[in-house]
């Protein structure tokens, strides 16, 4: 049973209500309220107005304050496909009546999200790369992404497929304002014929390491319910399966199957499953350049890996296959994240991360350097802080054109324990990151450089 320590509990019952807490109102705002008695989406198309109106969560009629009006607009700025919106007020059919008026700008039905990466490791790290690692383990580079389209259909549906360098091939479906209730759920599928990496925290295997899934096939669905203005009740869960690849410690030296230099797998079967549900509180007036506002975030969340019918190949002075035990582990936490953002200039925005979890975690025939233990419960505990600062080059918005261009730099520390230990009990991490950021109507390009250190730095 999922054990929570008290200090977690006393930090979510006192952030929530300090957390949510804006700039205090004038008296006017507060009391004020304005009859909508008309809403008009102007711009898209009639499916991407369908969503618009409903992501409002605005019904005509209705009276509702200076503050709820802020709030609906950064409710459609943040839905995925719009690049900029503007509200306006006419005048009603009568004294104190206003309709209110949506200027929307899609994005185009193409998209791509690419990446230009370079990492410098504290100390040697065995993660997967699709581009260049240095000899030593300590420097890598690699250049992915994904390019996709989308097609909307029906009322308030979105139809999308994509091609990615890491997840392979993906298609999915997207339908807004579910139920006419402003509820949202997406379904995905991604499949990809060679191989994707999966570092595995330390809940789930306690030697921190990493698992190659080959011909892996991933579901993933999603369901959002709003509960009224900023909050929501998100559901989120996803299935990955597929063979067994190489499970590589990502501290230790090059080892397969955590035998050293005895064997490798060469069989077998993977799946990693999981599922969360929080509530969310969002504030913030953006999803790609948010400049104010917070978020805040208080759920569970649960995963379970398992690996069965491996076959260790030996390398000795003969090859001998020998099949290994399957190896189960599960984890159930409960987690607090918060996100604020502070505009300090109209070109220059702060923000700071805090996350924290505690939780209970399984395992069956773990194996721990040149032996297996055969079950073992134990106790998680992680946390991690971020800044970071970002500050516009570059910013042009028109009608049919849309041009970012952004620096980004960022601190972040982490922690993540498992107690007792079965190898690393203790994981610390250190990362400072600087990146430039374009985006346009058509996607986002992000190059970055990245220092990565993992229990060495930190005393």
């Amino acid at each position: 049973m999922l054990r929570i320590r008290p200090l977690l509990l006393l930090l979510l019952f006192t952030a929530l209500p300090a957390w949510g807490q804006e700039e205090p109102a004038t008296a006017q705002e507060t009391t004020d309220r304005l009859l909508i008695e008309k809403i008009t989406v102007e711009g898209p198309k009639a499916a991407v107005a369908n969503i618009v109106r409903a992501e409002t969560l605005l019904r005509a009629g209705g009276s509702y304050t200076e503050d709820q009006l802020r709030q609906a607009i950064y409710r459609v700025h943040r839905l995925p496909f719009v690049l900029d919106a503007s509200f306006s007020l006419r005048r009603g059919s009568r004294r104190g009546a206003y309709e209110l008026v949506v200027e929307v700008q899609p994005a185009r039905w193409f998209f791509y999200d690419q990446w230009i990466r370079a990492y410098r490791f504290g100390e040697p790290l065995h993660l997967e790369s699709r581009g260049f690692t240095s000899r030593d383990q300590r420097s890598s580079a690699s250049v992915g992404g994904l390019a996709g389209a989308r097609l909307f259909v029906g009322r308030s549906g979105v139809l999308f497929g994509a091609l990615d360098s890491e997840e392979g091939v993906q298609i999915g479906f997207t339908q807004y304002d579910l139920l006419h209730r402003g509820i949202l759920a997406t379904a995905g599928f991604s499949t990809n014929a060679c191989c994707v990496s999966e570092p595995l925290p330390l809940g789930l295997d306690p030697r921190f390491v990493s698992w190659d899934f080959t011909n892996s096939r991933r579901l993933s669905l999603n369901l959002a319910v709003p509960l009224g203005g900023r909050q929501s009740l998100q559901v989120a869960v996803s299935d990955r399966a597929g063979g067994a690849g190489v499970r590589q410690e990502i501290l230790d030296d090059p080892a397969s199957f955590g035998l050293e230099e005895r064997g490798s797998v060469n069989q077998g079967e993977l799946s990693y499953r999981r599922a969360e549900a929080k509530w969310v509180y969002d504030t913030s007036d953006d999803p790609v350049v948010p400049s104010r506002g917070s978020t805040l975030t208080a759920g569970l969340e649960a995963s379970r890996f398992a690996a069965h019918g491996l076959v260790i190949e030996q390398r000795q002075a003969l090859f001998i296959a020998e099949p290994a035990p399957s190896f189960k582990s599960q984890q159930v936490l409960a987690a607090v994240s918060a996100v604020r953002y502070w505009s300090i200039t109209p070109r220059q925005t702060v923000s700071g991360v805090g996350r924290i979890s505690a939780g209970r975690s399984q395992v069956e025939n773990l194996l721990a350097g040149d032996h297996i233990v055969a079950s073992a419960g134990f106790n998680t505990l992680g946390g991690s802080v971020r800044l970071q600062h970002s500050l516009t080059l570059q910013r042009s918005r028109g009608r049919s054109r849309l041009l970012d261009l952004r620096w980004e730099t960022g601190a972040e520390l982490g922690m993540e324990r498992s107690s007792p230990a079965f190898g690393h009990g203790t994981l610390r991490r250190l990362l400072l990151e600087t990146s430039l950021v374009y985006r346009n109507q058509w996607g986002r390009i992000r190059a970055s450089l990245t220092f990565l250190s993992l229990g060495k730095v930190l005393p």
